[in-house]
C-alpha cells in the first residue's frame, strides 16, 4: 500500500508555512511564504497555494499523492463548514470559505483548525508530548495561546473556543494586553508585546539598558526574541528584571492550570520560549511548583520546551486532516 502524505499548513499574520507529512508526522519537505496580509483573503490563499505547490515540488510527490489538506488559522473559525470567521492580525478575513478555496487546488479533505491547537496536536504527537496522554501547550509570542489534550485528543470545549489560556485573569486590575484583550490576563503580563511595552516604558522614564544600543544595531527598533535574548546574554539588568517577571506571571498562570486540569505535562513554546529556552522555563517550573496544590506528587508533572519549533503548527494540521480521514 502507497504511503499517504497529507500538507499541513501554519496561516500566519507574517509567515504561511506550508509542509508535506506523512502519517507518523515526518516532514518531507516545507516552504515558508511571506503572508502579505494587508493585500486581502485573495492575496494569501493564492500565497497558499504557492507554498503548497512549492513544498510538494521540493518532496519530489505528484498531488494525486496528497490525501488530505489540513490548516491551522489564528482566530475564529468555523471547523465544521471549514469557514474562517475573523482572524487576528489579517484584515479583511469575514466569513472566508478558505476550505472550498483550497480544494480548487486539490480535491481532497480540507481540516481548519485554531492555529494553537493544531501546534498542541503536533507537539503532542511527535514532539516534547510523545508518549504523554493529557497535557497543555503554552505558546507564548506576540500573543499567548493554548491548546489542551485530552486522552490523547484534542479538547475544544462546547463551543470550540477551549485553549484560550492566554486570557486567564492573573493580576486582578492589572493592565490591558497591547491591541486590547482582558485585563490583567496573562497575555496583558507575560506576552512579547507585554515584554515589550514594559521595557519601553522602563527606558522612557530613565533606565538604562543594553536595548538601546541592540536596537540601533538592528535597525528597525523592534524588540524580537533574538534581541531579548542577547540582552539576556550580556546580563542587562532592566531585560532581566522584566522577563523574571513576566516569568513569575507565567509561573502562576502554570500552577492555575495544574490545579484546573492536573494534565502529566506542560509544554512551552513560541518566539519567547525559543528565545529563551530553559533559563525561563525553569522560572516558570520553579514558580509553578511553589503554587499548585498536591505537592507530594507534583515532581510527576513535566514542564518542559517545546521541540518542534516552528513546524509544530503545520505537522499537527496535516496530522489531524489525516485523523479525520478515519472518522
Amino acid at each position: 500500500m502507497a504511503s499517504r502524505y497529507a500538507i499541513g499548513i501554519d496561516l500566519g499574520g507574517t509567515k504561511i508555512l506550508a509542509a508535506v507529512v506523512d502519517a507518523q508526522g515526518n516532514v518531507l519537505a516545507a516552504a515558508k511564504k511571506a503572508t502579505q496580509a494587508e493585500k486581502g483573503p485573495e492575496v494569501v490563499i493564492a500565497r497558499i497555494q504557492k507554498a503548497m505547490d512549492e513544498a510538494l515540488d521540493e518532496a519530489k510527490l505528484k498531488k494525486d499523492r496528497i490525501v488530505a489538506i489540513g490548516i491551522g488559522a489564528p482566530g475564529i473559525i468555523d471547523s465544521a463548514n471549514g469557514i474562517v470567521i475573523s482572524l487576528t492580525n489579517l484584515p479583511g478575513w469575514r466569513n472566508v470559505e478558505i476550505a472550498k478555496s483550497l480544494r480548487r487546488w486539490h480535491t481532497v479533505p480540507v481540516s481548519l483548525s485554531n492555529d494553537v491547537r493544531v501546534a498542541a496536536v503536533g507537539e503532542h504527537r511527535v514532539g516534547a508530548g510523545r508518549g504523554v496522554h493529557s497535557m497543555i501547550a503554552v505558546f507564548v509570542g506576540t500573543g499567548i495561546g493554548g491548546g489542551i489534550i485530552v486522552n490523547d485528543k484534542p479538547w475544544v470545549g462546547f463551543r470550540s473556543s477551549a485553549g484560550e489560556v492566554g486570557h486567564m485573569v492573573i493580576l486582578a486590575d492589572g493592565p490591558y494586553a497591547p491591541g486590547g484583550g482582558i485585563r490583567g490576563g496573562i497575555e496583558a503580563l507575560a506576552s512579547r508585546s507585554a515584554i515589550d511595552r514594559d521595557l519601553r516604558t522602563a527606558i522612557a522614564a530613565g533606565r538604562k539598558s543594553v536595548l538601546t544600543d541592540l536596537l540601533k544595531e538592528k535597525g528597525n527598533g523592534a524588540i524580537t526574541s533574538s534581541v531579548l535574548a542577547k540582552a539576556v546574554s550580556k546580563n542587562d539588568p532592566l531585560t532581566i528584571e522584566v522577563l523574571r517577571r513576566a516569568a513569575y506571571y507565567l509561573g502562576l498562570h502554570a500552577a492555575s492550570l495544574i490545579n484546573a486540569f492536573d494534565p502529566e505535562m506542560l509544554v512551552y513554546g513560541g518566539g519567547v520560549i525559543e528565545g529563551l529556552g530553559e533559563w525561563i522555563v525553569a522560572q516558570i517550573r520553579d514558580v509553578a511548583k511553589q503554587h499548585a496544590i498536591n505537592r507530594t506528587a507534583l515532581d510527576s508533572v513535566k514542564i518542559v520546551e517545546a521541540k518542534l519549533g516552528e513546524r509544530a503548527g503545520a505537522i499537527g494540521a496535516a496530522l489531524m486532516a489525516l485523523d479525520a480521514l478515519k472518522t
